[in-house]
């Protein structure tokens, strides 16, 4: 049986001549529909999965743990001689190749006061050129009043969620208590008072919620070496590259015995571990929709093959090949996936790109629902409800397609469906045409 033979009966099993209905068609239109509507949900969990977990990494590394922390395990007696210290190391550090930056920084559990209360809060002593030179900060923190500077020693700039919690604005005071060691051992509360000059956020509450920073000679002052840890921060080209591994080759060949040095995948393994299982689960349940989805197909030959008995049992007495047969009922399967693909991937694209108005729809509409239950039913004061809490969520998703994965998806869509086509289409081909004939 030639190609052409293949493709017309291919044509006529898609878009036969007569126009009488058949069930058997609908349920392949169903099953395209299928297709579609179930790569929109995979292609969506993928681009936002990808867009989550980079903007929560890039922000863990770029502001909380740095590419690499050089952490000073022993403090010198004199702060002159632990700041000449630490700059020297610093500046050696930042000569090194693939190092875009270094910090230095003092930083420790505290409680905060303010208007409205007390909160812990992670004090960070930092030098000012941190807001202007870290790349990480001004690509992903907002300021949300006044400036990101210190205007003088006693200047703080604090999280948006902690000033919302203390009851804290620009230009207002904010009480900052440490412990200090005596003598004796015993341990007292040390108090320091610093005036608000701005407010900022990352967009991402689980690093920022408690933030306050304050300069970095006043933190050395103020903060103990038993409730603080001091390091120089790292910003290398590439967190994510191999030359990470060489620059902690190069600092070790210098760096004093007082310090030692984590990478930002000592400090949060874990955490990037449990994205990417994350990540990995959520696509394996996609996956398994799709084939569920693609089984329709399947069903829908297996009611076109029985459709089209007679059809198949006169091609066969003319001289049409079994294989022949098989190829086009299996061609049948695979364009019903790829047309399926074609509908579904962009949808997926489109419902991805807008995914942050979609659930703030969402989001309105459950809160709407709620409170109308609740003046019905109970008449309390009703909560409103957070479906991406910025407490554990970005505020706002980032969206990245990734053009790789899709092809992929696409490529994978068309193959399972030409797999789940070959029972039947196999069925079609061993069809014997002389029984087929007797009950005509």
């Amino acid at each position: 049986m030639k190609a052409t033979s293949v493709l017309m009966l291919f044509g006529r099993i898609i878009k036969p001549k007569e126009k009488a209905s058949s069930n058997a068609r609908k349920s392949l239109m169903g099953a395209i529909a299928c297709i579609a509507l179930s790569l929109i949900p995979l292609v969506v969990v993928i681009t936002v999965s990808d867009g989550m977990i980079e903007g929560i990494t890039g922000r863990v590394i770029g502001l909380s743990s740095f590419h690499m922390q050089v952490t000073q395990t022993t403090t010198f007696k004199s702060t002159e001689e632990n700041f000449e210290v630490l700059e020297n190391v610093a500046g050696q550090v930042r000569e090194l190749p693939g190092v875009v930056s270094t910090f230095i920084e003092r930083s420790g559990s505290v409680l905060a006061a303010g208007k409205k209360g007390r909160s812990g809060a992670s004090l960070r002593a930092v030098e000012e050129t941190f807001f202007t030179d870290n790349q990480a900060f001004s690509q992903y923190v907002d300021v949300i009043d006044g400036t990101a500077s210190f205007p003088t020693a006693n200047s703080a700039v604090v999280g948006k969620k902690i000033a919302e919690t203390i009851g804290l604005g620009v230009g207002d005071t904010i009480r900052i208590i440490s412990g200090r060691t005596g003598t004796d051992g015993k341990v007292t509360p040390k108090v320091k008072t610093f005036k608000v000059s701005g407010i900022v956020s990352s967009g991402y509450q689980e690093i920022d919620a408690l933030w306050v920073f304050i300069p970095l000679e006043t933190g050395f002052s103020f903060l103990s070496s038993a409730a603080s840890q001091i390091f120089v921060g790292v910003e290398t080209s590439d967190a994510f590259s191999d030359t990470l591994y060489q620059v902690v080759y190069d600092i070790y060949s210098f760096l004093p015995s007082e310090f030692t040095i984590y990478t930002w995948k000592d400090l949060n393994s874990t955490q990037y571990e449990s994205y990417a299982s994350t990540r990995i689960l959520l696509v394996f349940i996609m996956v398994l929709i799709v084939l569920v989805a693609s089984v329709n197909i399947s069903s829908a030959l297996v009611m076109l093959v029985l459709e089209r008995r007679k059809e198949t049992a006169v091609l066969k007495s003319l001289g049409a090949s079994p294989a022949g047969i098989s190829v086009a009922y299996l061609l049948t399967g695979a364009v019903s996936g790829g047309v399926g693909t074609l509908l579904g991937i962009p949808l997926g694209v489109v419902s991805a790109l807008k995914i942050n108005e979609i659930m703030k729809f969402c989001e309105n509409l459950v809160n709407v629902i709620g409170r109308f239950i609740y003046i019905i039913s109970a008449g309390r004061e009703y909560v409103p409800i957070r479906l991406m809490d910025p407490a554990y969520y970005l505020e706002e998703i980032p969206v990245k397609i990734p053009f790789p994965e899709l092809f992929l998806i696409a490529l994978s869509a068309v193959v399972l469906s030409a797999l789940v086509s070959i029972i039947p289409a196999v069925h079609a081909g061993r069809e014997k045409p002389l029984n087929i004939l007797r009950k005509v």
